[in-house]
């Protein structure tokens, strides 16, 4: 009879090949445009639950802002359908809860509208950041790589598979 331990490690394999794989990348956290900024005395502040997301891949349902003059390679996300005749106002027409959700690898091109609720799937990014066009934004979604239908520039009602259409 061989020995005890000799035995371990092929167990120990087997068991292993039994069970299924585990995931390497969590699913990503849901991010609520309801509660994304917090009200304090100076203003409206990021909310330490979207804080503590900082840099961490996230999942948002909502509706992409149809804006007179939208910004490339990007758009903005709301909770509501938005249409914003900004007329040089830039984003101030958006509802405060809106959110900037950047696509890099459609930088420099116009993103075509979407009239239905979007899912986007990126990592989220904090902190103030202006554009090339001098939109400000305080929170960012940067979208994944492309995964599944991919989206070419104008005429796609989605920004990447990691932003599609989704029916609530």
């Amino acid at each position: 009879m061989p020995p005890l331990h000799a035995a371990l490690p092929i167990a120990f394999l087997l068991a292993a090949a039994d069970e299924p794989p585990k995931r390497l990348v969590a699913d990503p956290a849901r991010l609520d445009l309801a509660r994304l900024y917090v009200p304090t005395e100076r203003g409206a502040r990021v909310a330490p639950e979207v804080e503590a997301l900082r840099g961490r891949r996230v999942r948002v349902l909502g509706f992409m802002a149809r804006m007179e003059e939208a910004p490339r390679g990007a758009f903005y996300l709301t909770r509501r359908p938005v249409e914003s005749e900004e007329g040089g106002a830039g984003t101030a027409d958006l509802p405060p809860g809106a959110l900037r959700v950047e696509v890099p690898r459609l930088a420099g091109q116009e993103i075509a509208w979407a009239p239905d609720v979007i899912e986007v799937v990126g990592t989220l990014d904090v902190g103030r950041a202006e554009d090339a066009e001098g939109r400000v934004s305080w929170l960012r979604v940067v979208v994944d790589e492309a995964r599944g239908r991919a989206t070419e520039g104008t005429g796609s009602s989605t920004a990447g598979s990691s932003a599609t259409k989704s029916r609530r």
